[in-house]
């Protein structure tokens, strides 16, 4: 499906965007990682069995890093074709400890990094008919808030808006934007945290009308079909992958065991 395509995705040797990178190799792409911090032992060497893969290390929370990343990675696999905008942070400070580093930390990343790196990526794939794409990962909670989150909250509204109204833009550059969004995902710091508690995850899968969490094999593939031809007439959309979290209000029924 995305034989060679040339892809470069930020925050991808942990969690979700690792996930995306496995799912984009086994398409057939050619994809160049990224972290802030360098890849466990095996993610390289693991990810690699499945096709030509690299790691750029950048600080997506820099505008320096965010422009760096896209330029070392159109370079180094001789242009690019996809985007993919991930790399994110979060705070469960409480509401009256958030500072202005906690805000300035998760909304340059969140926020700031895909701006810009996504501007570095239009200028540097020119004009296109629609092949090039940008796929963002947003949330649920860019849909509905979340108690206790409201810096990660606002940071995912803004993904948003963003894949929204640059579509508008990008469209004049023969580019397409999209977003993927998921919901509660069994990330390794989901299991580490959430799992510990096997009370609260009965309470969080009675919650999900399909009935249990996401894995990281429901998030990628998404992925990879905007970044494909298949999604060619498709832009400035968000694609929740929640098990229909955010379809529903409030509960009524009690569920049994």
């Amino acid at each position: 499906m995305l034989e060679n395509h040339r892809v470069v995705i930020t925050g991808s040797t942990y969690g979700i965007g690792l996930g995306i990178a496995d799912a984009m190799l086994r398409a057939g792409a050619r994809v160049i990682l990224n972290s802030n911090d360098d890849p466990a032992d095996d993610v390289l060497d693991r990810l690699s069995a499945l096709g030509e893969c690299h790691f750029i290390k950048a600080d997506l929370s820099s505008v320096e890093g965010a422009i760096g990343l896209v330029q070392e990675a159109h370079a180094q696999l001789g242009g690019l074709d996809c985007l993919v905008n991930n790399a994110g942070t979060f705070t469960d400070k409480p509401f009256l400890d958030n500072d202005p580093a906690d805000y300035d930390r998760i909304m340059n990343l969140n926020v700031r990094g895909y701006f810009f790196a996504t501007q570095e990526f239009a200028r540097l794939v020119g004009k296109r008919e629609f092949e090039a794409s940008v796929v963002c990962t947003g949330s649920t909670n860019g849909l509905q808030a979340e108690k206790g989150m409201p810096l990660y909250d606002t940071s995912k509204g803004a993904v948003l808006m963003l894949v929204r109204s640059l579509s508008l833009v990008l469209a004049d550059f023969g580019i397409r934007i999209n977003g993927v969004a998921p919901g509660l995902i069994r990330t390794p710091l989901h299991k580490k945290v959430i799992e510990k508690d096997p009370a609260l995850c009965k309470l969080l899968d009675a919650q999900i009308p399909l009935g249990r969490r996401g894995e990281l094999d429901d998030v990628g593939p998404v992925a990879v079909f905007l970044a494909s031809p298949a999604a060619k007439y498709i832009t400035g959309e968000m694609i929740y992958v929640d098990g229909g979290i955010a379809a529903q209000q409030t509960i009524w029924e009690v569920r049994g065991d």
